[in-house]
């Protein structure tokens, strides 16, 4: 069981505090539920029941430091995940978000932020989904980054460009 306060890493929502560990009632029955708040959006609150395991697993404990910045070094090395099917490109980017894998929300910005420097070359510009995705992606990467580094939610591309840097 967790406890109050705990941060965890919680699907498309990124880096949540447990509130809470109360009785509700939904639907007609009272469960116990952990009481989730995104540190980033206070404008939402996640009810998780304790007794449902495919829910709490999806609290993903958060990265250390050390993990955070070999996660950070390992960038240039993820390979592409671009794919040119539209419709099929778009179901496999929503899986990954719901998932929130930091292995693959990694590859996929760099695939995203690759694809949009290509395009603008050539005057053009990210589709609106493709966009979306990387923000979404962006936003639960660079929310534990800067969580866990306690670093200012601003600094957290400088510092991916200077470890990423550092390391070449």
């Amino acid at each position: 069981m967790y406890s109050i306060g705990e941060l965890f890493v919680y699907g498309r929502n990124g880096a949540c505090r447990i509130t809470d560990i109360k009785a509700q009632k939904f639907g007609g029955s009272e469960k116990i539920y952990y009481i989730l708040s995104p540190v980033f959006d206070k404008r939402e609150t996640i009810f998780v029941p304790v007794d449902n395991e495919l829910l709490v697993s999806k609290m993903k404990r958060m990265l250390s430091s050390e993990e955070i910045i070999e996660l950070i070094k390992s960038i240039p090395k993820r390979e592409s995940l671009w794919i040119e099917n539209v419709k099929i490109r778009r179901e496999e980017y929503k899986k990954i978000i719901s998932k929130a894998d930091r292995d693959d929300l990694v590859a996929l910005m760099k695939t995203l932020y690759l694809r949009r420097k290509e395009l603008e070359l050539e005057g053009k510009s990210l589709s609106v989904y493709d966009e979306k995705f990387f923000r979404q992606a962006e936003s639960i990467i660079h929310g534990e980054i800067a969580l866990v580094l306690q670093i200012p939610m601003e600094e957290v591309s400088p510092y991916i460009e200077k470890t990423i840097g550092d390391a070449a």
